[in-house]
């Protein structure tokens, strides 16, 4: 008897997951020459990994993109702000524990 509730409640718990439909496929839009999914029906414009239009009109990022040397200069110059600031906030934090161990 309790193998037969098992086996039920598992064949329940595994019906939507045996239900589902086959992965969407896709359609080319001979006119633009995007990509859209196609569930059922509807039809919906597939995105790169990037955000953009999945579209041979529109142009992909380059994978190569590279660093600059005045992208290198804006980020040393972050996180020396970044320094002195954690700075002046571990010298007020010294301060105050001074200051609570003065305390009678």
């Amino acid at each position: 008897m309790i193998k037969t509730l098992v086996a039920f409640g598992l064949l329940t718990l595994a019906a939507p997951a045996m239900a589902q439909d086959a992965a969407p496929s896709t359609w080319r839009d001979p006119d633009t020459r995007c990509i859209y999914l196609k569930v059922g029906d509807t039809l919906s414009l597939r995105y790169r990994r990037d955000g953009s239009p999945d579209c041979a009109s529109v142009p992909q990022v380059s994978a190569g993109a590279t660093i600059t040397r005045n992208d290198l200069q804006d980020l040393t110059r972050s996180v020396e702000a970044l320094r002195r600031d954690i700075g002046g906030v571990r010298r007020e934090l010294e301060d105050i524990r001074r200051d609570l161990g003065r305390r009678p």
